[in-house]
């Protein structure tokens, strides 16, 4: 859905650009009706892509932007974006953006566009889908006013007259004329004295004007008639339910259409399901938000909430057929300012600049293939030996058991400087606890511990490496207090049968987290899943920031920040395989209460990054559900309420991640207010808030969560969920047992 050319003030509705543009689009200055989809913005403020079908260049990165009006506003924010990533790059000009999105577009108009342009010539780099709202909303409307859902928005009005209502409006025409001639003649003729000429006049004038009566009424009928030209085909579905349904397919499809299409013309497609406000929990409603720009209550929040939860499934399936899909309905959540400019969809400055970061975080791994990267590619272990003048030749022996340094032409002085070696275990957990925080072991030694001199001014070193697995390491020389005077790196290469094995045994697990990677959890052990992966898409460094459930665990100068932090090259944890990519970190073996991880560039920020709660104890959910059928419950409401073991239980028989996403809230009334803590007295109640995952979780299609109770007596509780800013979803009162 789009802003697009609309006047400044609230929108409405799932409406295109005024209506005064539309109805007459073939005559509009900014809408011409097009054959393939539906209409286009005319020139100056659109060049339809078919004008002038663009080439691909080597030095130019080009971009076709897809979408309605809230792709079409993003576009200067996005390009802005671009600009900033590929200033200062000699090898790459500054990417060429095409703007093909338009206020009201929806799918199949975007895979049309695409099919066509590459069909007449045109070569892009990437493709950029920005949707969702449209495919909703726009084609609902229409199928109520018995328009075809998936033809163009306000098509009727678009067509103008069909071949009936040209012939009858000809008629009415030739009819009009003819009356205003005989009125003429009945006043100039020479026998307009005569009653016989005066009797044929008007007789003709009231055969004449009861046909124009007659046209008329046959115009009306043909225009509000069902036809083919201006309604497509005639039956559709009926139901609302069944409209939202069949649009999520077709949006489904149309984006695997789309990534099939730009991969066979040598392009990378990027489908993005675009943010809105009555998504779940998909942000924290400013109060002007809460007054101009949500209406929960009217159709267009009606629609949204039914069926945004369809596109966000379907769009759960695109990863898996190969498309680079990402769903941004999450990217406001930390975000409380004024974002959204009215209760469809569009966005302020902020919210622009918000939505073009996202977007860019997730392009950033492509355009460091497509326009040139600046990270510096890490050293393998089969190119390592091709140092600079006056370093020495590294090398693995004997299956990795030694480490090699060999030098020609080698004097006393190149010898003398102390050498040291840091080694990156693939499992943290081999390394001992000092050496663990950093993430490598530090060797320091001297040339003379472990080498010699040999013949002809040669001279060779050799190191024995520890038995257990080592993803990478870094060796030189350095003079202390100066630095060092030269270093390589080694990565060696993960073990593809390992990588393979690793992947097979996560096809009966469930992601902890998806975002640019699929996260797993698995014997201790975090996993980045991604299926299909190129070099670029784990060029950029990785961190992971790990929140243990008790600080004292953390290393002393890592407390205050209150979380372990690690950052790491993918090649030194993982690898590629059968177009996949996996990396595999060993976790602490202290208790976890939250991880976030992600990639990023120094100095430029995130590409991605995701957040994960700790994996419930799914043993101790079941144990405590077989509990509970000897038990009634407290109370009931969404969840049912139970005590059991001086705990509260919220059980929910048949649950859906929708079901918890909303926080809920706890207030513990005591028997008396001297058990409270000093601060809470005054209230007369302990108050409780929590995210369900950090609580219980979704197991066999129920789910539980466990909140321990407090031992002092208690009188009354009051517990339910709710949204910042909206209120209570529900709520329930449990009185003492």
């Amino acid at each position: 859905m789009g802003r697009g050319i609309a006047a400044p003030g609230r929108l409405g509705q799932f409406t295109l650009p005024p209506p005064h543009n539309v109805v007459a689009a073939n005559a509009s200055p900014f809408l011409i009706r097009h054959p393939f989809y539906g209409y286009v913005r005319s020139a100056p403020y659109h060049t339809p892509p078919e004008t002038a079908p663009r080439r691909r260049r080597e030095d130019t990165v080009v971009i076709g932007l897809l979408g309605g009006s809230v792709a079409y506003g993003v576009q200067p924010y996005l390009e802005r974006a671009l600009r900033r990533r590929f200033a200062g790059n000699r090898r790459t000009q500054q990417p060429a953006l095409l703007n093909w999105a338009a206020g009201g577009v929806r799918q199949p108009q975007q895979a049309m566009l695409v099919a066509n342009n590459l069909l007449l010539g045109g070569e892009v780099d990437f493709i950029i889908n920005l949707d969702g709202v449209n495919e909703i909303g726009a084609g609902t409307g229409q199928q109520e006013r018995g328009l075809s859902p998936f033809f163009p928005p306000l098509w009727k009005s678009q067509v103008g007259l069909t071949a009936e209502e040209i012939l009858l409006a000809g008629q009415l025409g030739i009819l009009r004329r003819e009356q205003a001639r005989l009125a003429a003649v009945r006043e100039t003729s020479l026998l307009r004295r005569s009653a016989l000429f005066g009797l044929m006049n008007r007789y003709r004038r009231e055969s004449n004007a009861a046909q124009i009566i007659q046209r008329n009424h046959q115009l009306a009928a043909a225009q509000s008639a069902y036809s083919l030209e201006k309604h497509g085909p005639r039956r559709w579905l009926e139901r609302e339910d069944e409209t939202l349904a069949a649009a999520a397919r077709v949006w489904y499809r149309s984006s695997l259409t789309l990534a099939r299409l730009t991969e066979l013309a040598g392009a990378d497609y990027y489908h993005f399901l675009q943010p809105n406000q009555y998504a779940p929990d998909s942000k924290p409603l400013s109060p002007e938000e809460q007054d101009l720009a949500y209406e929960p209550e009217g159709r267009i929040g009606n629609l949204m909430a039914k069926g945004y939860p369809l596109l966000t499934g379907f769009g759960r399936d695109l990863p898996s057929q190969g498309v680079n899909y990402f769903d941004l309905t999450g990217i406001f959540a930390g975000h409380p300012e004024t974002l959204y400019l009215d209760a469809c969809c569009h966005l302020n400055d902020r919210g622009n600049e918000l939505l073009a970061a996202a977007i860019m975080r997730r392009l950033e791994p492509a355009l460091l293939r497509r326009g040139g990267s600046s990270l510096p590619e890490p050293v393998s272990a089969g190119n390592a030996a091709a140092p600079r003048p006056a370093d020495f030749q590294v090398s693995l022996q004997d299956d990795g058991k030694y480490l090699r340094y060999v030098r020609a032409d080698c004097a006393a002085a190149d010898t003398a400087p102390r050498f040291f070696l840091h080694l990156i275990p693939q499992d943290l957990a081999d390394l001992p606890p000092p050496s663990r925080e950093p993430g490598f072991a530090n060797r320091v030694f001297s040339f003379a511990e472990v080498g010699g001199r040999l013949a002809r001014g040669h001279c060779a070193a050799q190191i024995p490496l520890p038995d257990y697995p080592i993803a990478a390491l870094r060796t030189g020389q350095f003079v202390l207090g100066e630095g060092d005077l030269w270093s390589v790196e080694l990565i060696i290469p993960a073990d593809p049968d390992q990588l393979r094995a690793d992947y097979a045994a996560l096809a009966a697990a469930e992601p902890a987290a998806q975002d640019y990677f699929d996260l797993y959890t698995q014997d201790n052990r975090l996993l980045y899943l991604r299926e299909t992966c190129a070099a670029a898409d784990t060029a950029a460094a990785l961190f992971l920031h790990i929140v243990p459930e008790d600080t004292a665990d953390l290393p002393a100068d890592r407390r205050e920040a209150g979380f372990a932090q690690a950052g790491f090259a993918f090649a030194r944890q993982g690898g590629h395989f059968d177009g996949k990519c996996l990396a595999v970190v060993a976790l602490p073996d202290y208790p976890i209460k939250e991880m976030r991880t992600g990639q990023y560039i120094p100095g430029q920020g995130d590409l991605w990054s995701v957040k994960l709660i700790a994996a419930p104890d799914f043993d101790q959910l079941r144990a405590d559900y077989a509990a509970l059928s000897a038990i009634q419950p407290a109370a009931r409401d969404y969840f049912d309420l139970y005590r059991l073991d001086n705990r509260l239980i919220y059980l929910r028989e048949t649950c859906a991640a929708a079901d918890t996403a909303a926080a809920f809230f706890l207030h513990i009334i005591p028997e008396h207010t001297a058990d409270l803590p000093e601060d809470r007295r005054d209230a007369g109640f302990a108050h409780g808030g929590f995210e369900f995952v950090r609580q219980g979780g979704h197991f066999a299609g129920k789910c539980l969560a466990a909140v321990a109770l407090p031992d002092y007596p208690i009188k009354e509780m009051r517990t339910g969920q709710h949204i910042p800013g909206q209120g209570d979803l529900w709520s329930v009162v449990i009185a003492a047992p």
